[in-house]
């Protein structure tokens, strides 16, 4: 077996696998890569306004013959895996032809396209798909698959192991043992497979030995003891894939006797997966839920023909004057681009906002202005928040468990530091092909 990584040895995302055996290829992941980590020095805004040509010609986009929708040679490749739907695992995929194969589990395929209109970059409908499920082995050329349910913070998300004869190659994809599925992570260690000869180990934390690492319960207990401690509205800025933290906002939110506000972007997503788990949803199940709805969402959605999406919550709305005249009996999803319909709400100071992302996003300027916006206007900014990556502690448990012959480095930017914690390292280049 051939292995060769893409994208993703010195590099936090843009993840993209190769992996070779006689004639059949396969690829795991084609992510889009993130702003400004490791030796990216592109902008978000700059690669929407790329063309796939010219993010190959200049290196952003894996140069893999015969995938590409303008290539017209035979790809080599026969199936495409994605392990979850994050745009750095996935974010790449209009540019792959509809021929490929893409596997991948139902929920993220219905995540995906439920995105697609609120995506400024991925505008591609997954078509030609095949679902996978957890512990279910399936077969491409001569390669053997199964996937196993990781705990992440995106919802679905899955490592791979990849046999073929007696060798065996583990993609640990994103993962943590501190969320919400934290199960599917112990299941994993008590039935997962062992011995195997190469582990493609995630590292997204060894950059980061400071950040402290709590969990989901945790966070819902500090947005309890701040929603309690305000007497006035509780804004939540955090990303809208993360189900994990939109559980614990809303079970924070039941808990202090509020309403949680949703724009209609979440409000989609909860209802388009609340058929695969016990997860909250605008419903008459739900009462405690409303949906806002964000002048420029509406308008994005109006221009593309999407109205359809705005009606679907209309007996759950909630409208400005109304969430004026309940502050301080809410719980409200903020975003930056929201700055011009909170104008209309008025009487926010003394108000608060959980910043519940990665430290890193604060280095954006529209971040930045967003949260000097919100000071101007009275409201103070906390950050509760949790990785959705596994500490050093939860990567040693993962190769304990695999007992690999080879630990390879990816989705890290200090590939070096695998060494401290772990044998047979092996740090791999972009581009490079390990013989397994």
């Amino acid at each position: 077996m051939k292995l060769i990584i893409h994208r993703g040895t010195h590099e936090i995302g843009g993840s993209c696998v190769e992996i070779r055996d006689n004639d059949t290829g396969i690829l795991i992941d084609i992510g889009l890569p993130l702003p400004h980590i490791g030796n990216n020095d592109f902008g978000a805004r700059e690669l929407e306004k790329c063309t796939g040509q010219e993010l190959l010609k200049r290196k952003i986009l894996p140069d893999i013959p015969g995938i590409y929708t303008w290539d017209i040679r035979t790809p080599a490749i026969h199936a495409l895996l994605l392990s979850h739907a994050h745009l750095d695992h996935y974010g790449f995929i209009q540019y792959i032809k509809e021929s490929v194969a893409v596997y991948c589990g139902e929920p993220s395929k219905k995540l995906i396209n439920a995105t697609v209109p609120f995506t400024p970059f991925s505008q591609y409908m997954l078509k030609n798909t095949i679902s996978i499920k957890s512990n279910k082995r399936f077969s491409i050329g001569s390669l053997r698959i199964t996937p196993y349910l990781m705990d992440h913070s995106a919802f679905d998300a899955y490592g791979f192991l990849v046999a073929s004869g007696s060798k065996r190659i583990f993609y640990s994809g994103d993962f943590r043992d501190h969320g919400r599925k934290a199960k599917a992570f112990q299941w994993f260690l008590k039935n997962g497979p062992k011995k195997v000869d190469a582990l493609l180990l995630e590292g997204t934390m060894l950059s980061r030995p400071d950040e402290n690492t709590i969990s989901e319960t945790d966070i819902e207990q500090k947005i309890v003891d701040l929603a309690e401690k305000t007497d006035n509205i509780v804004f939540i800025y955090s990303s809208s894939q993360n189900i994990d933290r939109l559980v614990s906002v809303y079970r924070a939110a039941i808990r202090t006797h509020r309403l949680l506000v949703i724009d209609v972007y979440t409000a989609l997503i909860l209802d388009t997966l609340h058929s695969f788990a016990t997860l909250p949803y605008p419903s008459k199940k739900f009462p405690g839920i409303r949906v806002f709805y964000p002048y420029w969402l509406c308008e994005r959605l109006a221009k593309q023909g999407k109205r359809e999406m705005m009606y679907r919550f209309k007996d759950y709305k909630i409208t400005k004057q109304e969430i004026s005249s309940k502050l301080k009996k809410i719980i409200m999803q903020v975003r930056p681009s929201m700055t011009a319909d909170l104008n209309r709400i008025d009487g926010l100071d003394g108000a608060s906002l959980v910043y519940s992302l990665w430290e890193g996003y604060l280095e954006e300027p529209y971040v930045k202005r967003f949260q000097n916006y919100m000071k101007d206007r009275g409201v103070s900014w906390h950050s509760i928040h949790t990785s959705g990556h596994a500490t050093v502690e939860a990567l040693k448990k993962m190769v304990n468990r695999l007992q690999p012959k080879m630990v390879i480095p990816i989705h890290t930017v200090v590939p070096k530091e695998y060494g401290k914690y772990f044998n047979k390292v092996r740090v791999a280049e972009d581009g490079e092909v390990v013989e397994i």
